[in-house]
């Protein structure tokens, strides 16, 4: 088992409140597996799974590390993979604006309800607190402190603005639990893309350079140059009708026995 699958399982291991179907995209990072190839496997997960993931790690990560120097080594297979699940969490949840459009901010929002009340209302709650910070311990202070804990902005403005807010916290959780498409995840052409991929390549190269249980070189360096040009195809929506309606089909065929032995050898991961 690589460093990458190890530190999956470590991450189950250690967090016991872990479920595992959260971190299944974890084990997916498979060695040998294009970019493209781990895109595609994603379909079927949720954006929530893949957030769920990417705060484990960043989890892992962070109790291990701290603010320390190390917390930002990406030459450390932990913080390299930490980093790429947040990117990636941020690349799949990229459209989550759609779903939360902060209307209530908005100053058309803000007309029709009122604003002015609901600022005058919240001069007095910062009032109440000021107050209380200035009492001594005591009666008043008591009483100060309950008055300050009940107080509720009744405003016109505000009853909007929860109602919205609830509206828009039920649109952008049923987004997170909306499961992911085939072909949703492609090369959109963004710079966020490329540095994901950028990053996922070298994992793979890291993986490269440890020691695999039973691994061989299955390719020669020019197929797997081809196999790499053929995968920035597969994922580009740009190119795809290059390869037809399935591009990574085509690759498969064009790859014939090499790719069945491959499939074989690297077994997928189950944790």
């Amino acid at each position: 088992m690589d460093r990458f699958t190890q530190l999956a399982s470590n991450i189950l291991k250690e967090n016991i409140s872990v479920q595992e179907e959260d971190n299944e995209l974890m084990a997916r990072m498979q060695s040998g597996r294009s970019f493209g190839d781990f895109l595609r496997s994603l379909t079927g997960k949720t954006i929530k799974d893949v957030l769920d993931s990417a705060s484990y790690s960043r989890l892992y990560a962070g109790n291990k590390y701290g603010i320390t120097p190390a917390a930002h080594d990406i030459s450390n297979p932990e913080v390299l993979l930490s980093k790429f699940l947040n990117k990636l969490g941020n690349f799949v949840n990229k459209d989550v604006m759609k779903h939360r459009p902060r209307l209530a901010e908005t100053e058309e929002f803000k007309k029709k309800h009122n604003y002015d009340e609901y600022l005058e209302q919240e001069k007095e709650r910062r009032q109440l607190f000021r107050d209380l910070i200035k009492a001594e311990e005591g009666p008043e202070k008591d009483a100060l402190r309950q008055k300050k804990n009940a107080f509720r902005n009744t405003s016109q403005y505000a009853d909007a603005m929860r109602l919205q807010n609830k509206k828009e916290d039920a649109a952008v959780e049923k987004y997170h639990k909306t499961p992911i498409e085939q072909g949703e995840l492609v090369n959109d052409g963004s710079q966020e893309f490329k540095d994901l991929e950028k990053i996922y390549n070298q994992i793979q190269g890291m993986r490269k350079g440890a020691e695999i249980e039973d691994q061989e070189n299955f390719l020669t360096p020019e197929q797997e140059k081809a196999v790499e040009i053929a995968q920035k195809l597969a994922t580009d929506p740009k190119k795809r009708g290059l390869f037809g309606k399935d591009p990574q089909k085509e690759i498969n065929k064009a790859y014939g026995d090499v790719m069945k032995k491959i499939a074989t050898k690297i077994k997928e991961i189950e944790i």
